[in-house]
């Protein structure tokens, strides 16, 4: 009995080892986002301080954006990533001022994630996530990188521009997009306007 036991531990052994690869095995297909929880609090998203000098063709202009808890229970947003502007998408339209309201869908173009002409968009496969918990009035700020005023080309050449922006969260488990608004661009020389 002694060894008929002995026996059938060392097959199942050699079964448990056999099943064992020295390679990692890879998940095909596999997405995290359908296991995050779908959230249905109340939630904003708000434009911060608008500047007055953005300019056309200068680098390291940034504009900030605020995810606002307006719900009267804690908010945990679990798909968050931890680099802070891949949550969100932003785009652009050229307008005449006070007219963004009559943009039509297809003259929004993408502003960020950054993607410059010929080029497509690309994002981690598997990026990094932190939960964002926000208490009930609180908010998180994002900060947005407006690069598309590098390489953006206007309509037509002016003293000023008139660029109408809205953004909205880039996650699968919220929905939430901000208003639509406008800011003055000005070219890097500011010519007199032409016609």
């Amino acid at each position: 009995m002694k060894k008929t036991t002995r026996i059938l531990f060392a097959l199942a052994a050699l079964l448990l080892l056999g099943a064992c690869s020295a390679e990692p095995s890879v998940q095909q297909g596999f997405d995290e986002t359908r296991y995050f929880q779908k959230i249905t609090s109340k939630m904003s998203l708000e434009h911060g301080y608008l500047r007055l000098d953005y300019t056309l063709g200068m680098p390291n202009q940034t504009m900030t954006f605020l995810l606002k808890n307006q719900d009267v229970s804690v908010v945990s947003v679990n798909e968050w990533h931890m680099k802070e502007s891949d949550n969100i998408r932003l785009y652009y339209a050229f307008c005449e001022p006070g007219k963004s309201g009559e943009i039509r869908e297809n003259e929004w173009r993408l502003a960020w994630p950054d993607v410059k002409p010929g080029e497509s968009s690309a994002r981690k496969s598997r990026p990094r996530r932190s939960a964002l918990i926000l208490q009930p009035g609180n908010s998180a700020l994002i900060d947005v990188p407006l690069t598309f005023l590098e390489h953006a080309e206007p309509p037509k050449r002016k003293a000023r521009y008139t660029v109408a922006l809205y953004a909205q969260i880039a996650l699968n488990t919220l929905q939430t997009k901000s208003e639509v608004f406008e800011i003055s661009v000005f070219p890097q020389t500011k010519d007199v306007e032409i016609e």
